[in-house]
């Protein structure tokens, strides 16, 4: 009998800790919500502002001004864009990430998110090619985060690749999934770092050395929205060879 007390008395214990737990993690996903929104608003007042700035709007400004608010506003613009990555982190966690799904065509969407980055491939003599299957069928996605995932991984393999490299995006159909990945002969990933490159705030070894920008968010993001959609999201990495990211949708 008092072996069965005892063992029921950690049992309670485990299930009061675990209440506890998810109590502590709610409180902190509610704060990271209210927070974001707060600084959302005032950041995009400066973005606003700025940009009246620097389209002379309120009068001409010199080179050496231009400079400090083009500077000003990059900032400004990081700051948004990790704004947006944790409260896309607090709607992950609620269970209300995806809203709108659509039938649309994902070869085109990878084409347009290609188009924005042209500059960049452009100023890093990237090598960029885009291979695709003829005739990709339609597949129902939530457009804005399929765009985003797909952007986060392209956005890295050319972050992460040095000038004169190569980037290579393609979309296959295979047995009811549709198949799209993102070749790079970037710095790769360290063998023994990545078990972690799926969790939150994870940034390599390797490429804080690059001194390069991120927040740690875009694969944990990209790997919920891919899940999310009923898909598989998985990589190969080779330190200093460069990186393969995969994920799949069901059509």
């Amino acid at each position: 009998m008092p072996e069965k007390l005892k063992k029921k008395g950690k049992q309670l214990k485990k299930e009061k800790e675990r209440v506890e737990e998810e109590k502590i993690e709610r409180l902190k996903t509610e704060f990271v919500s209210i927070t974001a929104h707060q600084l959302r608003t005032p950041l995009s007042a400066i973005k606003w502002i700025l940009e009246m700035l620097l389209n002379e709007e309120l009068g001409k400004i010199t080179k050496e001004q231009r400079e400090f608010l083009e500077k000003t506003y990059r900032s400004n613009e990081r700051m948004i864009s990790l704004i947006n990555s944790l409260l896309n982190v607090t709607k992950i966690k609620e269970g209300k990430f995806l809203y709108k799904p659509v039938l649309s065509q994902i070869d085109e969407l990878t084409e347009s998110i290609i188009e924005v980055f042209k500059d960049e491939i452009k100023r890093k003599q990237i090598e960029f090619e885009f291979k695709k299957s003829k005739k990709l069928p339609k597949i129902l996605i939530d457009i804005e985060k399929i765009k985003l995932a797909i952007q986060n991984l392209i956005d890295n393999a050319i972050r992460y690749t040095l000038p004169r490299g190569k980037v290579t995006v393609s979309l296959k159909a295979i047995k009811g999934e549709i198949e799209f990945s993102v070749k790079d002969t970037g710095v790769g990933i360290p063998e023994n770092q990545q078990e972690r490159v799926f969790s939150k705030f994870f940034r390599g070894k390797n490429v804080m050395r690059l001194e390069t920008e991120g927040s740690g968010l875009g694969l944990f993001i990209t790997k919920n929205i891919v899940e999310a959609h009923g898909g598989k999201i998985w990589f190969k990495s080779e330190e200093r060879e460069g990186t393969t990211f995969y994920f799949t949708l069901p059509y």
